[in-house]
Parts: C-alpha cells; sequence; structure tokens
C-alpha cells in the first residue's frame, strides 16, 4: 500500500471522528449553523472515500487503454467533491433563509462548544497536512481534500464567533445568518474547486508548470537546440506528458540529432518538478535562426551570431520565432 493511499485511509478515519464530534455538538445546541457545519463534513467523509478510490486508481501503470497513466482520476474526484460542496451550499443557505421565518424554539448555545473546539484542532492538523504532503507527491486529490479540510476549520470558527454572539447578545437570528454565511462560503469554494480542476480535465495551459519548464530547458540548453515552440503539456495527476518542437542545424544527421535530444530530454525531464515524457517533434532550421544559433560548428550560417534565445513561457507556447 502505497503512501498516499495510506494517508487518504487516515483521512477518512478522522473525517468520520471530526463528523461524530460536530453531530455531538449539533444535538447539545440545535444550532442551525452547528448542523450547516456538520453537513460539511458529510461532504468530506463522502469525498475522502472518493479521493481514496481515485488515488489508488492514479497509482496504476499506463496501460494500452490509458497510454498517459490513469492520473486525470485525482482530477475527477477533486471536481466530484467540488461539486458535493456546491450542493451541500445551497442546501445550507435555504435552510438558514427558511430559518429567518421559522425561528429556532430549540437554540442551545451553551452547550456542545468542547465538541466544536476538538474538531477544529483535529481538522487544522489534518488540512495542513494534507495541503503539505499532496503538494510534495504531486498528489491533486490529497491537496483539494486538504484545501476543503482547511476552509471546513474557517467555517468552524465561524459557526463558534457566531454562537459566542447568540450568547452575549442573546439575538437569535444570528445562527440564522451565521448558517447563511457558511452556505455562501461553500459555494465560493465549490466554484474554485470545479474551476482549477475543469481546467485540468480540459487540459487548459498551466502557467506555473511552464515556468518550471522553462527554467529546465534554460539550465539544459545545448548549442544544437536552436529553439523550443509549440510547447504544450498534458497533466495527468504526477505526470505530465510534453510535446515540443525544437529547431536544430538542418544539416546534421538523423543518428547526431536524436543523440543531442534525447540527452537534452533526460535531463530535463529528470529536473523538472513533476514525472513525465517529452515528445520532441525536430524542426530543420532553414538557416531562419542564424543570429540566434550559437552552434559555432554550424557548416551553412548566413549571420553572426548575435544573441541566445532563452526560453519563456509566452515564446515557448508560440510558433517557431526568428529575427530577420
Amino acid at each position: 500500500m502505497s503512501r498516499n493511499i495510506k494517508v487518504a485511509l487516515a483521512t477518512l478515519v478522522v473525517s468520520v471522528v471530526v463528523l461524530a464530534l460536530k453531530t455531538a455538538a449539533y444535538y447539545a445546541t440545535y444550532s442551525l449553523a452547528v448542523m450547516s457545519d456538520a453537513l460539511e463534513t458529510v461532504v468530506n467523509v463522502v469525498t475522502a472515500v472518493v479521493a481514496l478510490w481515485a488515488i489508488k486508481f492514479a497509482s496504476a501503470p499506463a496501460d494500452e487503454d490509458h497510454p498517459y497513466g490513469h492520473g486525470k482520476s485525482e482530477y475527477l474526484s477533486a471536481s466530484f467533491e467540488g461539486g458535493l460542496v456546491f450542493f451541500a451550499g445551497m442546501a445550507i443557505a435555504f435552510e438558514a433563509v427558511k430559518s429567518f421565518f421559522v425561528p429556532n424554539t430549540r437554540l442551545d448555545v451553551f452547550n456542545g462548544n468542547s465538541y466544536l473546539v476538538a474538531a477544529t484542532v483535529v481538522n487544522l492538523l489534518t488540512g495542513l497536512y494534507l495541503v503539505r504532503h499532496g503538494s510534495k507527491e504531486n498528489s491533486e486529490a490529497l491537496k483539494a481534500s486538504g484545501k476543503h479540510i482547511l476552509s471546513d476549520v474557517v467555517t468552524t470558527l465561524g459557526v463558534f464567533a457566531g454562537l459566542v454572539l447568540v450568547k452575549v447578545t442573546g439575538v437569535l437570528w444570528i445562527d440564522s445568518a451565521v448558517g447563511l454565511i457558511v452556505g455562501l462560503y461553500l459555494l465560493f469554494e465549490a466554484y474554485k474547486i470545479l474551476k482549477d480542476n475543469t481546467a485540468v480535465l480540459m487540459d487548459a495551459v498551466d502557467l506555473p508548470s511552464l515556468d518550471m519548464l522553462a527554467e529546465v530547458f534554460n539550465t539544459h540548453k545545448i548549442d544544437a537546440v536552436v529553439d523550443i515552440h509549440n510547447v504544450r503539456i498534458i497533466r495527468s495527476g504526477s505526470f505530465h506528458h510534453i510535446d515540443a518542437h525544437v529547431v536544430v542545424p538542418e544539416y546534421l544527421d538523423v543518428a547526431t540529432i536524436h543523440e543531442m535530444t534525447h540527452d537534452f530530454e533526460k535531463k530535463v525531464v529528470r529536473d523538472y518538478k513533476y514525472d513525465g515524457e517529452i515528445a520532441f517533434h525536430i524542426d530543420p532550421c532553414k538557416r531562419k535562426f542564424c543570429k540566434q544559433c550559437h552552434f559555432l560548428e554550424c557548416k551553412i550560417r548566413r549571420e553572426p551570431f548575435d544573441k541566445l534565445k532563452i526560453s519563456t513561457q509566452e515564446n515557448m507556447c508560440a510558433g517557431p520565432q526568428y529575427t530577420n
């Protein structure tokens, strides 16, 4: 069993414990805000189960049916989590609005606070660990779970603050107002989760990954690689497939080009943050890149070398660019 799976399993157990604490807090207070908080934790439990499946599935190696691996299952898991958070937010907001017209006569703000404090501490430690571990292991499912749990900490603190206000002021509708704020906050969190993970599933451009790749390209740049353009990245969990066009001196033979670019590719993949592979499409220079070509052994140069072209996210994504 991999460490990521063990972490996901532990997260599931912790979510169940936190749900029990918040359920106890609700039956001690009958607070709408506490019920809203507990409902969000129900989402945590469900998504922990889905994340466990996604991480296990994502760890399977590439096969004939999934040549790029199974890593996108983590983004599906995170998107599913975002959908559940959205519906939880809608349900909480609906109940909160309804409670403004039907007062909660059973509210008891003097009990159950210890349960909320315990749940908050457990969630805070769990969320921070998941975000750190997920970032280290490049696991989108664990990072999404960690961020959601940390958002749960924020809502619990808000609920606790609302109970304190009700206790101090005696104004019961504050409990409903806090419940509504929790619901709206969850809707905003759901939007962020869905936006980020839908972008990956649609293979949207990932600027941070391009910046990292550009840095590695520049570190291992060789003279025979005159230009790199039309770079595309397909993200599959912690595995990235990279397509790129590479301009090389046109008079070099195929064997020499293959050896040079293959060595360059190995160094880039080794130092890139994510596991991955690179598929280079070789373009002949056609004597159009002389001013940025530092290949001193060139036999067909038309113009003297002027300046190396540094890889950036902008020029890597663009088509071939050369100085006339």
